[in-house]
């Protein structure tokens, strides 16, 4: 029976990516590591590759470094090849990661001794050669790659023999072996995972974020953004005006009204309070949510300073900015002049560039 195990690339510089390390991106509050490391645990062995000693460590991973740094992943392959024990190896991009242990499985199905390795190809006919299994026969081909000055991965198959696994004979889709290159692919990514990104503008009552996302809104929208907005009220609110239709039918018991016309509606409900995660649904086609409220919260924001609030009351490591008429000096934190909105989109929009927020903690008042 062929062994098979793993390695994680995880040694590139990404430029595309402004230099952030890709792998400690987060989808659903894990990194990309740990989310791949997750769904490899099951081969026979698991590595790491990286370009430099001590840059990151996975537990349960054999770290190896790329003995030529700098010469792409056909060296961190190779490097893992020239340590493992297994027949071959599933090499895989750390920022792959929809990547599946059952596609892992489905490539392993392709390999045997009538082939040096597999590749994954998607629907679209390109194919993926840091979504692949290596057997052992290819380090020579590979050192004698790197030996010559090859450094492209693409390169080095022509030399070897590749099979192809198709995903469109799959159950697995195209996104499973797509690559997180850039901070707009991220973006997209976290939303789709884990719905719009959410950032709020905190403080105490009567210190102005309402009047401070008034500001900022049309600047958002200018920049062709979908905004919506949950104002949270840490007391309670009366939904409708005393004496309408709705009211009436409200305080008759009703726990759920609709009132609709052709161009809106209003919908008004009784709810336990669960944090955000039950109205985000019915945000998911906006491209931000901004959170008026929840100073508690760990949610990233921005503090409007209150009148005799000399310093921010929030957790200064949830801070992107305070927004008042007195700099209070909270290091690492920007300030903002309170009638500033153009410097308040900027602090959200550079928000929206680092790829958003997972909203895995919305609690708090």
């Amino acid at each position: 029976m062929t062994a098979i195990g793993a390695v994680i690339l995880a040694g590139g510089g990404a430029r595309r990516m402004g230099g952030r390390d890709k792998s400690s991106l987060e989808l659903c509050g894990e990194t990309f590591l740990t989310r791949l490391g997750t769904e490899l645990h099951s081969f026979n062995e698991l590595f790491l590759s990286v370009d430099r000693p001590g840059r990151l460590h996975l537990p349960g991973a054999v770290t190896v470094v790329d003995a030529q740094p700098g010469r792409g992943p056909m060296g961190g392959i190779a490097a893992a090849l020239g340590a493992c024990r297994s027949d071959a190896l599933l090499a895989l991009a750390v920022d792959m990661p929809l990547f599946t242990a059952g596609l892992g499985r489905y490539l392993a199905a392709f390999f045997d001794t009538g082939c040096d390795a597999v590749v994954a190809r998607d629907r679209t006919g390109r194919v993926h050669p840091l979504c692949g299994i290596y057997g052992t026969s290819c380090l020579p081909v590979f050192e004698q790659c790197l030996a010559e000055g090859v450094n492209r991965l693409q390169d080095a198959l022509a030399r070897l023999r590749i099979r192809y696994a198709p995903l469109e004979h799959s159950a697995f889709a195209d996104s499973a072996v797509a690559n997180i290159n850039t901070p707009e692919e991220y973006a997209s990514l976290r939303k789709a995972a884990d719905g719009p990104p959410l950032f709020a503008v905190s403080g105490v009552k009567n210190s102005g974020k309402t009047t401070l996302l008034r500001g900022v809104i049309p600047l958002l929208i200018k920049q062709g953004l979908r905004i919506g907005v949950i104002k949270h009220d840490g007391h309670d609110f009366v939904p409708d005006v005393p004496g309408t239709d709705s009211a009436v039918l409200r305080e008759a018991g009703a726990e759920r009204v609709a009132v609709y016309s052709t161009k809106r509606y209003l919908f008004t409900s009784t709810w336990t309070d669960d944090g955000l995660g039950d109205l985000l649904p019915r945000f998911a086609e906006m491209d931000l949510v901004l959170v008026e409220g929840l100073k508690n919260s760990a949610l990233p924001k921005i503090e409007v300073l209150g009148q005799g609030v000399p310093r921010p009351i929030c957790d200064p490591a949830t801070l992107r900015a305070v927004a008042g008429d007195i700099d209070p000096a909270v290091p690492g934190v920007q300030f903002l002049r309170r009638d500033d909105y153009a410097g308040a989109a900027e602090v959200i929009l550079n928000f929206l560039r680092e790829g958003g927020a997972c909203a895995t903690d919305s609690t708090g008042s």
